[in-house]
């Protein structure tokens, strides 16, 4: 049975579970390959060529090299036997001074032979070598690059015959060059190219020097090798796994083959074992495909980045988040679906919020009818309790301790029954009766009643008029009664006294009608966060003994005025509290 990859591996291979991005880098490259492909064989092939054909003009350049060394190696034997023609004559009476100087200046230009020949017999009449090195030189005509046998080695000869007449005797003056270590030095320090010379033997065409020694390379020159030079009269190439070469004839002037130079480049040693087809196509489809993939992933990482916003977006909401909104980039079709989600959450808030306010109602209409049923079996027996207490402490004959005791009584069935009326007013609020008011006039009212008790806590208040003029389409009686929950709280937040400050202006319009806003701050020691989220709930207080009722009834009112409520607050940075309302009648719903 065969095992199943780990779970991770084939997650890793599982297109399915790809993120977006993922797949369009795949796409991106997948539809790239091809005509990377395609281009990669393409520039390998062209580059290919071209490399070979640098390389082919290289070593025939190289080839020249040989070529000059020895036409210089001819031009300089002319300008020796133009000099020696002076003094190689057949006169006897001075042969040892003219030997002798003849050697010395043969050895000074690097003349290894200097003979002087009579034609008609072949006589040696005067030599720098031993004879049989002369014996071996050939006075062919054009027989330039000869070899010769010295001491058991083939050693590669340059021969320059120059005919001579001397009292009517005709006699062939013969300088010849040896190619030995001092031949072709300016070549021998670079260990990748080898230049060879080959010339002919009774085997064929042998080396007779080499700046280099490639390892595999035959010491004859191949038989077909030499076969295509004779026949063609042109370089051949003859490359190994080690080395590019190409073999050069060297023609006499009767276009016979008289000699062959190989230059050789090694290819482990120089580019030229790298610059192949295959390693360019290699190189140019791997360096394309990362340019893709690069390419590709920067391309999709800008084409999923609304996407991933899109995706946090949606996360938000599915928290219960309606306020988070998504960067709108670009004006493509998830620029739209930006836009479009951003509605969706605008409206999403919106629904959130007529759905609270519908709870709200429902439990406000749920305590309404509860709290009138119970303030009907509450009030009856309060009523009776009050009464049969008065009429108990009005009888003299009971002692004072008893009648303190009653009026105890008295008190607390009245402080049950006043709650008992908050409680109704708060549940069933009566219908606000509106009109247009001065904002700033309101509020000094407020201040004027308020201000034994501002005084008495050592609170300072003031009023910012930051529009003035501003006027609220209000009931004047239940938009009192708000603003002055709001500042009996903001004096019980700073019991060590205070800056209270009222402020005025004009509030966030919304399409129908302009709005202003009044704010009651306090540098008390604010609110926390997880208070301020339900703090207009009912029964929900940070006080001892309060209700829980003055702020769900400013909600209450604020709902009623068709405005809003908000609280900002930061702990030990005090609480403001903003009541936003009509400025004017305007459109009634």
């Amino acid at each position: 049975m065969t095992e199943l990859p780990p779970r991770s591996v084939r997650s890793l291979f599982s297109l399915s579970r790809w993120s977006v991005q993922r797949k369009l880098v795949l796409a991106f490259w997948l539809v790239s390959v091809i005509p990377t492909m395609i281009a990669a064989e393409l520039a390998a092939s062209t580059l290919s060529q071209i490399f070979d054909s640098n390389v082919r003009i290289w070593l025939q350049e190289s080839t020249k090299i040989v070529i000059d060394e020895t036409t210089e190696i001819m031009h300089n034997n002319a300008r020796v036997a133009q000099l020696f023609q002076a003094y190689a004559r057949s006169n006897v009476e001075t042969g040892n001074q003219r030997d002798k100087l003849i050697a010395d200046v043969a050895d000074a230009m690097g003349i290894d032979v200097v003979a002087l020949i009579r034609s008609d017999d072949h006589k040696v009449m005067f030599s720098t070598a031993a004879d049989d090195i002369v014996s071996q030189i050939s006075l062919a005509p054009k027989a330039v690059l000869q070899t010769i046998h010295e001491g058991g080695s083939a050693v590669g000869t340059v021969v320059s015959t120059f005919h001579t007449v001397e009292g009517g005797v005709d006699y062939e003056l013969v300088i010849a060059t040896y190619l030995d270590s001092s031949f072709l030095t300016s070549v021998a320090d670079v260990h990748s190219l080898d230049l060879r010379l080959y010339l002919r033997n009774k085997e064929g065409f042998g080396e007779i020097f080499s700046t280099q020694r490639f390892e595999d390379h035959p010491p004859q020159v191949p038989p077909k090798i030499e076969d295509i030079l004779r026949r063609t009269k042109e370089a051949s190439e003859q490359s190994t796994p080690r080395y590019s070469g190409l073999y050069s004839p060297i023609l006499n002037d009767n276009g016979e083959l008289q000699g062959v130079i190989f230059s050789g480049l090694l290819r482990h040693s120089s580019l030229v074992g790298l610059v192949n087809q295959t390693n360019l196509f290699l190189a140019i489809f791997l360096v394309g495909s990362a340019l893709s993939l690069g390419v590709g992933s920067l391309v999709s990482q800008h084409l999923t980045r609304p996407l991933r916003g899109l995706r946090e977006g949606v996360r938000a909401v599915t928290a219960g988040d309606y306020h988070r909104q998504v960067e709108v980039i670009g004006g493509d079709e998830l620029a739209e679906l930006s836009v479009t989600f951003n509605h969706m959450t605008e409206r999403l808030r919106e629904l959130q919020h007529l759905e609270a306010q519908l709870r709200r109602r429902d439990r406000l209409h749920t305590l309404g009818e509860v709290a009138m049923g119970l303030a009907h079996e509450i009030r009856n027996p309060l009523g009776i309790i009050k009464t049969a207490t008065q009429l108990l402490h009005r009888r003299a004959s009971l002692p004072e301790t008893d009648m303190r005791h009653l009026e105890y009584v008295i008190s607390e069935v009245t402080r049950i029954n006043d709650l008992i009326t908050e409680f109704l007013d708060f549940a069933k609020p009566s219908a606000p009766i509106r009109s247009t008011l001065a904002a700033r006039g309101l509020l000094e009212d407020v201040l004027g009643f308020c201000a034994p008790e501002l005084t008495n806590h050592n609170v300072s208040a003031l009023i910012e008029e930051q529009a003035p003029g501003a006027t609220v389409y209000a009931d004047a009686r239940q938009l009192t009664q708000a603003c002055l929950n709001l500042i009996l709280n903001a004096i019980d937040a700073m019991p060590d006294g205070g800056q209270l400050t009222l402020s005025i202006a004009r509030g966030q319009a919304d399409s129908e009608r302009p709005m202003t806003r009044i704010s009651v701050s306090d540098t008390g020691e604010g609110i926390d966060a997880d208070i301020i989220e339900r703090i207009f709930n009912p029964f929900v207080t940070t006080k001892a003994s309060g209700t829980g009722l003055g702020l769900a009834k400013v909600f209450s009112i604020m709902e009623n005025h068709d405005g809003r409520v908000e609280c900002l607050s930061e702990p030990g940075a005090g609480a403001t509290f903003n009541l936003y309302l009509p400025a004017d009648e305007g459109e009634q719903a």
